[in-house]
């Protein structure tokens, strides 16, 4: 409504995704029109004060400057306000005091688990997962007995309990209140953590090798793949014939076999049971190892 725009790091956000940009959008026309209604208020507060001495000789020229002077110190004090916020140190209070409201009025009802997307990588999300409940395929089991990703493709980064970050070990347990960050495929979070809260379990995703996000480089991912099944494109096919990069645009960086890390090189072959770390467009990576989304000629 007032025109406020945003930095770099938040129009990266904004412009990632479809939605965020109509918001956007609706938002810059929003602004335009509210602009236009408090201008116009404004002017016709001056003319209806204009016809009002005109019309009404008992409104002395007192009573009009009066009232201009009313308006005028609230305006002068709204605009001292708006330069008091803007100073850089008040300015960054005042933005996580709103955000710290905001939070807490998304988190006043307590039947529902509060899934807040903070990027999205395809399919996949890294979430932030405000705990009301204890999903009750998770009550009172630890993380490793609640194989979240080998049954749900879903990796927990993070647990923060009562502002305190905890670190998160196979034995760690949920409790209500915590909020937890996690990644992994956005259907199977939400079904996880807000559709099925009733549910013993939930339906286990169809993945053929595990696939983990390490980092991000633009329209490049790092990634982690545990091969259950060797894609037959490369199957028991050394790497000088593979041609991955000609085809898929993809670079096997190394491979850890057992617990030895093995030197890439043309004659080398990724072999079930294999952790490879690969290079390349996330699209493309899951088309070769988990045979999703063909990819456009």
């Amino acid at each position: 409504f007032t025109e406020t725009g945003f930095t770099t790091n938040e129009s990266e956000l904004i412009v990632n995704d479809v939605r965020r940009r109509r918001i956007a959008v609706a938002c810059m026309y929003t602004s335009h029109i509210f602009s236009v209604v408090i201008m116009g208020l404004l002017i016709n507060l001056v003319i209806s004060l204009v016809e009002s001495i005109s019309n009404k000789p008992t409104i002395t020229s007192e009573t009009f400057l009066a009232w201009y002077a009313w308006v005028f110190y609230v305006s002068a004090a709204l605009f001292l306000v708006v330069l008091f916020i803007k100073i850089p140190p008040i300015n960054r209070r005042f933005q996580v005091s709103l955000e710290k409201i905001a939070v807490s009025l998304s988190r006043r009802n307590k039947k529902y688990n509060i899934v807040s997307v903070i990027d999205m990588y395809g399919k996949n999300a890294v979430v932030e997962i405000y705990l009301n409940q204890i999903p009750s395929f998770a009550k009172d089991v630890s993380l490793y007995d609640m194989k979240l990703n080998q049954k749900y493709s879903i990796n927990v980064l993070s647990i923060e309990r009562r502002g305190r970050t905890l670190e998160v070990t196979k034995d760690t347990m949920f409790s209500e209140g915590d909020i937890i960050v996690a990644f992994g495929l956005i259907a199977s979070i939400k079904e996880a953590f807000v559709n099925n809260m009733n549910n013993t379990d939930i339906a286990i995703v169809d993945r053929v090798n595990n696939l983990s996000l390490l980092n991000n480089y633009g329209s490049n991912v790092l990634m982690e793949i545990e091969v259950q099944e060797v894609p037959l494109e490369i199957d028991n096919v050394p790497m000088k014939d593979a041609h991955l990069t000609d085809k898929y645009n993809i670079t096997i960086v190394f491979i850890k076999r057992k617990n030895d890390y093995i030197f890439v090189d043309k004659d080398t072959k990724v072999l079930k049971g294999d952790t490879i770390t690969v290079l390349g467009p996330m699209k493309t990576i899951k088309h070769l190892f988990n045979n999703e989304n063909e990819i456009e000629q």
